[in-house]
């Protein structure tokens, strides 16, 4: 049976599926805290309404393997950069970055220079996830030595990170994001920056009024110096060891896939860890599967570099399977379909339909967890309204990208945010710190208000 010959379920019998699926979830995280528990339970809510809406255990199934389909890609990259977070550590990256960042940082300018760095990265590799897990973890060491704390550090990075990869022309979400849209890629950027630009001096601000809070003197030089002394006596701190990601840097700006730079990276830096650290092949093979497990007699390092491993990503790869199940059955079952024409039935300005555009990728965030779902549907279902009406793709994409991509960092059983819980090795609390994903939105109502940067179509 196709899609258009599953019969839609009534506007009212959505909203309560689709209710029901975020109490599930929301009641389960909070009873168990164990997120992959509560979005298996929420596909299974999912799946009960979709038996009572008359789809078949097939069809059920058919849906669950759309919906993971999309995550298959960002799978995939989940599990290389659990390699190369391995490698780098084993090779002495991590460290040697570490070493020179609390050599050239202090904690007053800290906040807006990992801001910067982070969104600088993110936009030459075209990845938040690559960003986050590599530069973020260096980072995250300055920030220890520095005594600046984590929560405010992990959403600066963050920031930085959504940021960079909103504007770059590699990201894959944007590329999504355009075609979905019918939008052209650098015209969806250049709209993009209306809002990304501000949102981003705003944020660089508050970073820097919170930076302030850290000043020099507030620093423990003497713990600094003792992590610096650990690092140089347990590892070859070598400008030999930034290679790899220098080379990842180049490749991606020379447009090669994530997966393929990563891999190369993963395989020079496996070189240099024979080569400056002295490990064997087993090291570097146990490293991939299982991480780096750092034994340096200091518990603030040893923390800090037992990371990586495909083993360590599993529990993520698991989450974001269990989300894009949930919503791919949510989808088979024509409930976000309903939910979003219902939407579109109150649309009588531009103002209305940029509203509707924000509002759909949220409810789609939200019941999936998932921000290419959350892009697809409603990029798919609201780019002709906007020809209709005479306004550019381009403030349809960036409505998309500003809901949708920002939003899933900062909700918690959102695939990004899961992602950043596992890497930075934190809970919920870097959240209400990532300036970016909260100003966007609202300086995207406020054009929508006020009709500024409202493009027409030509």
């Amino acid at each position: 049976m196709k899609k258009s010959e599953i019969k839609k379920p009534a506007l009212k019998s959505a909203v309560t599926a689709l209710t029901t699926v975020i109490a599930v979830i929301l009641i389960s995280i909070r009873t168990i805290l164990v997120l992959e528990s509560a979005l298996v339970l929420g596909a299974m809510t999912a799946a009960v309404f979709a038996i009572l809406m008359g789809l078949s255990w097939h069809q059920i199934e058919r849906g669950m393997i759309s919906g993971i389909k999309n995550a298959i890609g960002a799978s995939l990259i989940l599990i290389i950069i659990g390699m190369v977070i391995g490698s780098w550590i084993l090779s002495g990256t991590i460290q040697t970055m570490i070493y020179y960042g609390l050599n050239f940082l202090s904690p007053s300018i800290f906040l807006p220079a990992a801001f910067i760095l982070a969104a600088i990265t993110s936009i030459l590799i075209g990845s938040s996830f690559g960003t986050i897990a590599t530069m973020g973890i260096v980072l995250l060491g300055v920030a220890e030595g520095l005594g600046v704390p984590k929560a405010i550090t992990v959403g600066a990075i963050v920031s930085g990170a959504m940021l960079g990869d909103k504007i770059s022309p590699m990201s894959d979400s944007t590329n999504l994001t355009a075609a979905m849209s019918s939008t052209d890629l650098f015209e969806h950027i250049k709209s993009m920056l209306y809002i990304s630009a501000p949102a981003a001096l705003i944020s660089l601000i508050l970073y820097s009024i919170l930076g302030a809070s850290y000043l020099d003197g507030g620093a423990d030089l003497n713990q600094i110096s003792i992590i610096m002394e650990n690092l140089s006596s347990n590892f070859n701190i070598s400008l030999w060891t930034l290679i790899p990601p220098a080379l990842m840097l180049l490749l991606s700006l020379f447009k090669m896939p994530a997966i393929a730079s990563l891999s190369i990276s993963f395989i020079t830096a496996s070189i240099f860890a024979f080569l400056t650290q002295g490990a064997g092949f087993a090291e570097i093979l146990n490293a991939a599967a299982n991480g780096y497990q750092a034994d340096t007699g200091m518990e603030l390092l040893d923390n800090l570099l037992t990371q990586g491993g495909i083993n360590n990503m599993m529990s993520t790869v698991a989450i974001i399977m269990a989300g894009t199940a949930m919503g791919g059955i949510l989808e088979k079952a024509r409930i976000l379909e309903v939910l979003l024409e219902s939407m579109l039935k109150v649309v009588k300005k531009p103002r209305d339909l940029i509203l509707i555009s924000l509002t759909s990728a949220y409810v789609m965030l939200l019941a999936t967890g998932e921000m290419f779902v959350s892009i697809v549907i409603p990029g798919r279902t609201l780019a002709p309204a906007y020809q209709e009406m005479d306004i550019n793709t381009n403030v349809l994409s960036r409505s998309l990208e500003t809901a949708s991509t920002l939003g899933c960092s900062i909700l918690p059983w959102g695939v990004v945010s899961v992602y950043i819980q596992n890497v930075m090795d934190i809970g919920f609390s870097y959240i209400p710190y990532t300036f970016l994903s909260f100003l966007a939105p609202v300086i995207a109502v406020i054009y929508a208000y006020t009709g500024k940067f409202t493009f027409r179509s030509n």
